[in-house]
């Protein structure tokens, strides 16, 4: 279906709905729910329900240029070079030549934060850079929130192995502890291995960034820097198992255990294990976590938890993400019809047990 810039429109295959944006390709765009969220969102995904005159057709996509946002908080800093390679001595230029996907899969998203000056303590004026290391290309936007709406800092398109500079941030904007909403899709010009749509919070700590011992020796920048993982799919598994407490690895234990009774128990049944994302549930104390942090931690439980489930050959999974504001459910969909896809089938679990907060997958 076609849909342009204004549309009001409503998800085809899930609840709620909102006004396009824009586009971040011919097939994908973005939508501003009623929470004030940039969704990017398959056109196919989407049911117009009432169209804008003033509207521009996607099929005019190619011929329009989309600025960046004028409005900021964020004041930009002059005489920076943007969109600088990560490999210094590669001066190869790749805006029109076709990507390869055998470059590899593998990706990481970054914030990076360098102060301004030497004198870091005094001044605490940082540069914030988007650092894309991957072999894809990525959309992506920037915002901060301001009570229940996003300001729009800054969107763009990089190509892959690069970072670029967002702008600076004041000492004073830093003691507000900000929270940015980041959105971004990578993809190639050539055929490509999908990678999940990302929507990600990230809360900027003050005490931990004011802090002169976070800025280290790092892969992307001669100077020392603070760098801070937004998503990453390198040795997620490893990460995560390095990372669990001793109460993980005996609640891991467990259900492990849990799933061999099962299949000893009904040999003959359908096999259902039932997972709950419900953060509580994943650790014991999430003060300290930002919603970034949280929707990482359930989905790197998710991912473990299939892939475990799929190797166990369990028939039938539950996971149960709950009702909320949909990122985790949209999450989850998102990675069954990409890195899932051809291995399982999904649908709603039972609106009787779990309201719309569960899904139900099958392992095929």
């Amino acid at each position: 279906m076609k849909c342009s810039t204004g549309d009001t429109i409503r998800f085809l295959n899930d609840t709620g709905g909102g006004t396009v944006v824009g586009f971040a390709s011919k097939t994908i765009a973005i939508v501003r729910d009623s929470d004030g969220f940039d969704i990017p969102v398959d056109i196919s995904e989407i049911v117009v329900i009432n169209g804008n005159s003033e509207k521009i057709l996607i099929d005019e996509y190619e011929e329009k240029t989309a600025e960046n946002h004028k409005k900021t908080l964020i004041r930009p800093k002059e005489n920076v070079q943007e969109n600088v390679r990560i490999a210094p001595n590669d001066d190869k230029k790749i805006d029109n030549v076709e990507d390869k996907d055998n470059d590899g899969i593998e990706f990481e998203v970054a914030l990076g934060f360098i102060p301004v000056s030497n004198n870091y303590a005094e001044n605490g004026d940082l540069q914030i850079y988007m650092i894309n290391d991957s072999s894809y290309r990525m959309f992506y936007t920037i915002g901060k929130y301001g009570q229940s709406l996003v300001t729009p800092i800054k969107s763009g398109e990089m190509e892959g192995d690069c970072k670029e500079l967002i702008g600076i941030l004041s000492k004073d904007e830093i003691a507000e502890i900000p929270v940015f909403q980041i959105n971004f899709i990578l993809f190639k010009n050539c055929n490509y291995k999908a990678q999940a749509v990302q929507q990600i919070d990230f809360k900027l700590n003050p005490v931990k960034i004011l802090n002169s011992k976070m800025f280290v020796e790092n892969d992307f920048f001669d100077e020392n820097a603070c760098i801070y993982i937004l998503a990453s799919n390198r040795k997620t598994l490893k990460n995560c198992i390095e990372n669990l407490s001793d109460r993980d690895i005996k609640k891991s234990q467990k259900d492990k255990n849990d799933i061999q009774r099962k299949k000893v128990k009904y040999a003959d049944k359908s096999e259902i294990e039932e997972i709950d994302l419900h953060i509580e549930e994943l650790i014991n104390n999430k003060e300290n976590l930002s919603n970034g942090e949280i929707l990482k931690l359930q989905i790197d439980r998710f991912t473990i938890a299939l892939d475990l489930g799929i190797s166990a050959r369990t028939r039938q999974m539950i996971f149960i993400h709950g009702t909320g504001n949909g990122k985790l459910k949209h999450e989850i969909r998102r990675l069954l019809d990409t890195q899932y896809a051809g291995k399982v089938r999904y649908q709603d679990a039972s609106f009787k047990e779990y309201d719309y907060g569960a899904t139900m997958v099958y392992i095929k």
